[in-house]
């Protein structure tokens, strides 16, 4: 048997050894201890010494924590992560130290250790509960509560630090039982925030990829509001509005009986209205400043189709009407000092321009033989 053949052998006999197998568990009994019991492997410090000391240190730390000693938990968790480093024990005592910190008012500490877990060890035990955790820290920063440096002087709330957080949430668990949650709240908070940038990220992740969540009727009626803000009149460029429009009909035809479907009608022929508005104005641009009426006529004819019941539908109706009866744009002042505007060849007058040809021309199928 050649070298790299007994090298293997060895390998898979070391990794079934049972000496090699062990788990995190704490006991059911009164003192609760963690050890190392027998179950898959683990990655605690190969060294008896460091390992040793690490459970040592890690069963003192949880204790203090189970009686509320958040201060004095802090030391032996802080040697824990020294000796354990990356591993399932430095994992839990990351969880551990961030709940110690968060009761003492120290939040951001308590975000850094949460997010470590959560990012670096997904395979971890506790992932679900420092997820929760971090989620009501999140909260906890959004109302804006006073954070404590080193947990006894008061220092400067800072909202802004629960978008990130609501945003490790999402990236560490993605398809996760708190990420709609995690998405709506971090919307609410961007927008009270002035951050419309972030607050759309969340929104559209939210509708886009967890439609079955109970936070979309609210999702696509914040959806409107941001892009109508973009877009808040006839004369700006429309395409928000229609995003806005595309939103409230979603939430209009998905969930009627929403409280947040109680005013879409009215916003919707609103935004209609403001459309067809929209091109109403190009059509009367193309009408009487560039001397072009088959521009005006084809702008005139989507407000009619955007908002057939809307001033400017009857608008537009009329300057139909009058280019479809052959009338010439009027002149003005600048007609008349610099001359019409040149109108482009195919510009002129739908009765005045020729009929189209057909795409598809029908012919006769090749006589036979003996009819020619």
């Amino acid at each position: 048997m050649n070298l790299p053949a007994k090298t293997l052998i060895a390998a898979a006999l070391l990794a079934a050894a049972p000496a090699a197998r062990a788990e995190l568990a704490r006991a059911a009994d009164g003192e609760r201890a963690w050890s190392l019991a027998e179950g898959r492997p683990t990655d605690a410090p190969a060294d008896p010494e460091v390992r040793a000391r690490a459970l040592a240190d890690l069963n003192l730390g949880q204790a203090r924590v189970d009686a509320g000693s958040w201060w004095r938990a802090l030391g032996p968790l802080d040697d824990v992560v020294d000796d354990a480093e990356d591993t399932e024990l430095a994992a839990l005592a990351r969880l551990l130290r961030g709940r110690a910190h968060a009761e003492r008012g120290q939040l951001e500490p308590a975000l850094e250790d949460l997010r470590w877990v959560v990012t670096k060890r997904i395979d971890f035990a506790g992932h679900a509960e420092a997820i929760d955790l971090m989620l009501a820290l999140a909260r906890r920063l959004a109302e804006g509560e006073r954070r404590w440096l080193g947990g006894w002087f008061p220092w400067f709330a800072d909202r802004a630090l629960a978008v990130r957080a609501y945003q490790d949430i999402v990236d560490a668990a993605p398809r996760g039982p708190r990420v709609d949650d995690a998405l709506v709240e971090r919307a609410r908070l961007a927008l009270a925030l002035e951050r419309p940038e972030d607050a759309l990220d969340s929104l559209e992740r939210l509708v886009g990829e967890h439609a079955s969540s109970r936070h979309i009727p609210e999702a696509l009626a914040m959806l409107a509001d941001i892009r109508h803000a973009d877009s808040p009149g006839p004369s700006w460029d429309q395409a928000s509005a229609r995003e806005a429009l595309l939103a409230l009909e979603s939430l209009l035809t998905q969930h009627p009986e929403s409280p947040q479907a109680a005013d879409a009608p009215a916003r919707i022929e609103a935004l209609r209205d403001q459309v067809a508005a929209s091109r109403l104005a190009l059509a009367e641009f193309y009408w009487l400043r560039r001397n072009n009426p088959r521009g005006a006529r084809l702008m005139a004819s989507a407000a009619m189709t955007l908002a057939p019941d809307s001033a400017s539908a009857k608008a537009a109706e009329a300057l139909v009407a009058r280019i479809d009866a052959g009338e010439e744009p009027p002149t003005t002042a600048a007609d008349l000092l610099l001359g019409k505007y040149p109108r482009r060849a195919g510009a002129a007058a739908p009765a005045e321009t020729a009929a189209p040809e057909p795409a598809f021309r029908r012919t006769a199928p090749p006589a036979a033989a003996g009819e020619r």
